[in-house]
């Protein structure tokens, strides 16, 4: 038990640097769900989407993936879950992604 608490310990956290409030994530996010036209919502959820899809934290499926399941994903998330508000965005859509475009474990 020592050595658990130990190793959480020393985990790194994580640090988020950015002045973006997940609430102001969500307000520009507002509007159809299924909205891809270029706008601050789809960059940022696209950018969030490529770092994540290169650390190969999300696995889409280059066949299939596409820029509307990711918004999509992402926007549902942010209007369900108003009480995640207070999170950073990053977190947020990252966990939507995930969820979206999980990778299968061995």
């Amino acid at each position: 038990m020592l050595a658990a608490l130990a190793l959480a310990a020393a985990a790194p956290s994580r640090v988020v640097v950015s002045p973006l409030e997940s609430e102001q994530l969500a307000r520009a996010c507002s509007g159809k769900d299924d909205d891809t036209s270029a706008s601050f919502c789809t960059g940022y959820i696209l950018g969030v989407f490529d770092a994540l899809s290169l650390a190969q934290d999300i696995c889409p499926s280059a066949k299939k993936a596409s820029t509307r399941q990711a918004v999509v994903a992402v926007r549902e998330a942010l209007r369900l879950h108003p009480d995640r508000w207070s999170s950073a965005p990053s977190f947020l859509v990252r966990d939507a992604l995930k969820q979206a475009f999980p990778c299968k474990r061995k």
